[in-house]
């Protein structure tokens, strides 16, 4: 939808940031949905310096909270093994600071293992990047 708004005029960005960010694509957004390229197409819009994860798009490894497991506390053990693959991805990067998706579900489960890992990165939402660099 962002792509679209973009694409025909409605949507007017303006600014970079040149914060280290990489995407994370949710499982039903990005295998469901085939919503891949979008989300890249309006980061490269907005970011100087997106590194992509290894294994992105429909190979993406899950955030560990998928079908709504991060709702429920008996799955935490599991759900952060989980996180750990999506750790080592992170472990691949060069120096990148934010995280970006465009699932909340997948935003607090990102936030949550990040927390539990003690890993210094931030998590964002894409609409909320987007929103911080709409043309006023």
């Amino acid at each position: 939808m962002l792509s679209e708004l973009y694409e025909n005029g409605s949507l007017q960005l303006e600014g970079m940031t040149d914060t280290p960010l990489t995407y994370h694509d949710p499982c039903q957004i990005s295998r469901r949905g085939g919503v891949i390229q979008q989300p890249r197409e309006l980061l490269y819009l907005v970011a100087s310096n997106f590194q992509e994860m290894p294994d992105t798009g429909d190979m993406n490894w899950c955030c560990g909270g998928g079908g709504g497991v991060s709702a429920n506390e008996r799955a935490d053990e599991i759900r952060l093994q989980a996180f750990n693959r999506k750790k080592k991805q992170l472990d691949e990067l060069n120096g990148v600071e934010t995280i970006v998706t465009a699932c909340a579900n997948c935003r607090l489960m990102l936030e949550d293992g990040l927390e539990h890992y003690e890993l210094p990165h931030e998590v964002t939402g894409l609409t909320e990047l987007i929103a911080d660099h709409l043309k006023q």
